[in-house]
């Protein structure tokens, strides 16, 4: 006569969550897409305000460079759903109900929309 009623489902993944990520991946590689064609062959990827020695690269091959932001936008999807999973696997979020699911979702996506404002900002002070 006790049914075993368990408030979690099995399903755990938000779908506008799983959603929102894809849509960034297709946008940075539309984003790339799109800039590629009217970029010069090196951009500038590193702005310095004053007069001190700087380190590093300030120009990169314009494909490496538009080719690095999909893949680190994929990379941190996938990780993002790696981490996700193993979280439930190991009952880390059992006992934050649905709160800690939402904020994480959030985080993630608020990761990979500052990635891709990134990639946005890049290619347009690069115009």
């Amino acid at each position: 006569m006790g049914a075993h009623t368990d408030s979690t489902s099995t399903d755990r993944t938000n779908p506008y969550s799983s959603l929102g990520k894809w849509v960034l991946v297709l946008a940075s590689v539309a984003t790339s897409v799109a800039a590629y064609a009217r970029l010069p062959e090196t951009i500038r990827i590193r702005w310095t305000v004053g007069t001190y020695p700087q380190y590093g690269p300030e120009h990169a091959p314009t494909l490496l460079v538009l080719a690095a932001f999909p893949a680190v936008v994929v990379a941190l999807a996938l990780g993002a759903r790696w981490l996700r999973t193993f979280l439930d696997r190991t009952g880390e979020f059992e006992e934050f109900d649905g709160e800690f699911r939402a904020v994480y979702d959030g985080l993630v996506l608020l990761g990979l929309v500052l990635v891709v404002g990134a990639q946005l900002l890049v290619v347009i002070l690069n115009l």
